[in-house]
């Protein structure tokens, strides 16, 4: 019977593109349709950085050769080329992935369909995105054609995002094990905030937090994610008392974390501070509207730029941010309209957190969209899941097994 696949084929060592074009003419030699293909472009190495630039190619194929005989022939054809193994992540002369299968799901001890990287990997999205757009990945439901083609790996992939008009995803998460899931997607971007303030601490706000919080939160999500980038938000009185104070900080919170920008809140003179921060290349995101750490004088957590007067200062201070060098903007609970005014006026991309649909891309804080929180959740907050629910019952099961002795098992101890 029949079947498709996409396979994606990569390079990074000898002749690349003759490396891909030679396996390509071998799958099809083997009896082997190729029905369209993705031509070869370049990619950075993700993970293991200190090697060659990868070329990389796809092709839908159709074949009447199960998932474990089409993996037999990419091996064959692999050896042929000269692959060697190496260590994961490593070089190689040539590689061929089975991406996605007709079928749906394929799982054994050596493959798995679709492949779990996909996601991640914004060069299989680009060619599942080409060769299947009418497809649907059979793990999230989701057509291809609405993956994100685009990476965001340094602070000029933003404004690419911008003008390509493909819309920017942040996520805010705290700690390694929900941030190694994070890793496994396409969120184009991530935010450790100092609402950590709010969702670990359990503070009323995000005051208290220091830079050794942060400090400790963004090392814990850079060992887990070491390849998006990463914004760090910087705590308060860390940048407020002098701007020679706010580049020091800066500097340590990249230095110590890994992290790639940091953000920080307001402008009037915070402008200047965005300036310096930037001339002396520490990469700044700025934040605007609601500024959490100015929450008693703004007089709560409530809408900002209602008034034509406040309307306009937003937009004053959204250009004098742009102008100091910031290379993003967070607008945070502001009309829609406002928002979307000061995304248009800008070439920078503008974020928004509760401020509409019209910004740039969205931002939303990990616990929030997946409902890990039952009795609190910000009303422009999504939730895609309720984890608090979930976990409820896990727990509940988990302690009626270890009550009636159905838990542990004699499979689950020697």
């Amino acid at each position: 019977m029949k079947q498709e696949y996409v396979l994606v084929l990569g390079s990074n060592l000898g002749n690349r593109l003759e490396n891909i074009r030679t396996a390509t003419e071998l799958i099809a030699s083997a009896g082997v349709s190729i029905l369209a293909d993705v031509p070869p472009f370049s990619t950075s190495p993700i993970l293991v950085h200190d090697q060659p630039i990868f070329m990389n190619a796809g092709v839908l194929v159709q074949t009447d050769l199960d998932p474990m005989q089409l993996m037999q022939l990419t091996q064959e054809i692999e050896s042929l080329l000269g692959r060697k193994k190496r260590f994961r992540y490593g070089p190689r002369e040539i590689d061929i992935d089975i991406v996605w299968w007709s079928k749906g799901h394929f799982a054994s001890q050596n493959l798995t369909i679709p492949h779990p990287e996909n996601s991640a990997r914004f060069w299989v999205r680009k060619i599942l995105s080409t060769l299947a757009p009418e497809k649907t990945d059979p793990v999230t439901g989701i057509l291809y054609r609405n993956v994100s083609r685009m990476s965001i790996q340094k602070i000029t992939d933003f404004e690419k995002k911008k003008k390509a008009c493909e819309k920017i995803s942040m996520l805010t998460v705290y700690d390694y094990s929900m941030a190694r899931l994070l890793g496994r997607t396409s969120v184009d971007t991530i935010l450790v905030g100092d609402s950590l303030g709010n969702v670990i601490q359990g503070n009323a706000d995000t005051l208290s937090v220091t830079l050794e919080d942060m400090v400790y939160h963004g090392r814990a999500v850079r060992r887990a994610i070491p390849d998006k980038f990463i914004t760090i938000d910087m705590p308060f009185l860390t940048y407020q008392i002098s701007n020679e104070e706010a580049v020091r900080n800066a500097g340590l919170l990249l230095a110590k974390t890994g992290a790639d920008a940091v953000k920080l809140e307001g402008a009037g003179r915070f402008v200047k501070t965005i300036q310096l921060l930037t001339e002396t290349g520490i990469p700044v995101m700025g934040h605007l509207g609601l500024t959490p750490q100015s929450v008693h004088q703004l007089g709560g957590y409530r809408m900002q730029g209602k008034t034509e007067e406040a309307r306009s200062r937003i937009i004053t201070d959204a250009k004098e941010i742009e102008k100091a060098g910031a290379f993003a903007l967070v607008l945070e609970m502001v009309p829609a309209e406002l928002a979307k005014e000061v995304a248009q006026s800008l070439s920078i991309p503008v974020i928004g957190i509760g401020a509409g649909p019209d910004t740039d891309g969205q931002v939303l804080v990990f616990h929030d969209y997946l409902g890990f929180i039952s009795d609190f959740r910000p009303s422009f907050a999504r939730a895609y899941d309720n984890l608090a629910e979930r976990i409820h019952v896990a727990t509940e099961k988990y302690c009626e097994d270890v009550r009636t002795g159905r838990f542990p098992s004699k499979d689950e101890y020697h």
